[in-house]
């Protein structure tokens, strides 16, 4: 019989796990072929998450926490618990409901089928704001068109099945600052994609706001693609056809002007033109520092060799058997 371990991430969700338990037990006995047991990852939570882990603990035999000596963030936990697996199979999935329980079952027959990788897909955002649809559709057109390919799987995040040899081949990337999005997709292996509607989370509230989900935004373009390395080159050959056209149609309409071709004063224009482009190019030098920013950044994180996360301490099921 197959094992799969469920890694859900927990950041202050003491309201929503028992919820989820009682939900997965009615659906995991339904399963054929596969047994069962979770990872839970307590990412610093201020509430009583982490009593509630141990309580489970307690009173379930299937039960394993990584309780983090802080706040890390998602993509940390859900290394921290790929890291604490051994079974043959992982799920990573949120414990707020939003990803369905009966999901579960889905990509439990697509371990069957032989398959490494399960990207559950969202099917519709009709749950999503207006802005939150539209911006989201744009992004991952946008992200996709920098590198020609898609190499970011349209509505599909951290919530997937994977086998062991695409963790551990994960695992062995050199990455300190893991994005699993795009890492997933850069392993490789058998892949395919199964839809969904997303649920309204059951309790608790959301913990990503618009500054985190910019942010989020901002590190996987840049850790996905360095294709926006080349826009300063590019954007400096357009500007300077444009200038260099610009500045000889002024002379020109100049040097016409004295012989009263023109009947406007030409000196209010090249004021405006030369400091329109004064700002303009002092804007398009601060965009493209943003963008080595950006870059170097990861540079730093990468090359300094701080550990992606820290971990407080670990209850395993097998020790309660000892």
């Amino acid at each position: 019989m197959k094992t799969v371990s469920i890694i859900l991430p927990c950041y202050n969700e003491e309201t929503v796990l028992p919820y989820y338990f009682e939900a997965v037990d009615k659906v995991l006995p339904t399963i054929e072929g596969f047994s069962f047991d979770f990872i839970l990852v307590n990412d610093g939570s201020k509430d009583k998450t982490l009593e509630t882990m141990e309580k489970l603990y307690q009173e379930r035999n299937d039960i394993n926490i990584v309780n983090l000596s802080r706040n890390f963030g998602q993509n940390p936990a859900l290394t921290a618990g790929l890291a604490s697996s051994k079974s043959d199979y992982v799920i990573m999935m949120d414990a707020d409901l939003q990803d369905p329980i009966t999901m579960i079952s889905k990509i439990c027959d697509k371990f069957a089928q032989g398959y490494d990788v399960v990207n559950p897909h969202r099917a519709s955002r009709k749950t999503d704001t207006r802005f939150k649809r539209n911006s989201a559709a744009f992004f991952y057109r946008f992200t996709n068109s920098l590198e020609g390919k898609e190499v970011l799987p349209s509505n599909v995040n951290c919530f997937r099945g994977l086998s062991r040899r695409a963790v551990d081949r994960i695992m062995a990337l050199p990455e300190k600052d893991r994005l699993l999005v795009n890492e997933i997709p850069l392993v490789g292996f058998k892949t395919c994609q199964i839809d969904f509607e997303r649920e309204k989370r059951r309790a608790g509230k959301s913990k990503y706001n618009v500054k985190k989900m910019v942010n989020y935004a901002f590190d996987i373009i840049s850790s996905g693609t360095t294709k926006p390395l080349y826009l300063p080159i590019k954007a400096g050959a357009i500007l300077t056809a444009f200038f260099s056209f610009a500045f000889v149609m002024l002379l020109l309409f100049y040097f016409l002007g004295h012989f009263q071709v023109l009947t406007f004063d030409i000196q209010p224009l090249v004021l405006f033109l030369i400091l329109a482009g004064i700002f303009l190019g002092v804007s398009i030098l601060l965009f493209f520092i943003g963008i080595l920013a950006l870059y170097l950044h990861n540079v730093v994180i990468n090359t300094r060799d701080r550990p992606t996360y820290c971990i407080d301490y670990i209850f395993r099921k097998e020790d309660k058997e000892k």
